[in-house]
């Protein structure tokens, strides 16, 4: 009996790791991606980078004054994200990472 609580614990806590290294990798996708997005950045720059992740995903939002990107991931909860806005010429306007 104790050979199998102990087994249990030992298959929860890899669980618990390889969550968390996934997780943070998410983390590091989302950070620096974010980071290569700055003012005056193309539409089609910003898409076709984020067509490269793996970890996270993308939305984009048709806003009166332009677009919106949120990109997050489901291993945050979407909780962490980067907020990237386009202007109506299809030009970032600005870059939140949160």
């Amino acid at each position: 009996m104790l050979k199998l609580k102990f087994i249990a614990a030992a298959i929860s806590i890899l669980g618990l790791l390889v969550f968390a290294f996934f997780a943070n990798e998410a983390r590091k996708e989302i950070y620096y991606l974010c980071g290569n997005f700055s003012k005056g950045t193309a539409y089609a720059s910003v898409i076709r980078q984020l067509d490269t992740v793996n970890l996270s995903e993308y939305k984009v939002e048709n806003l009166q004054q332009g677009k919106r990107i949120i990109h997050s991931s489901a291993l945050h909860f979407h909780l962490l994200s980067c907020d990237i806005e386009f202007s109506p010429q299809e030009k970032v306007v600005s870059v939140l990472y949160g």
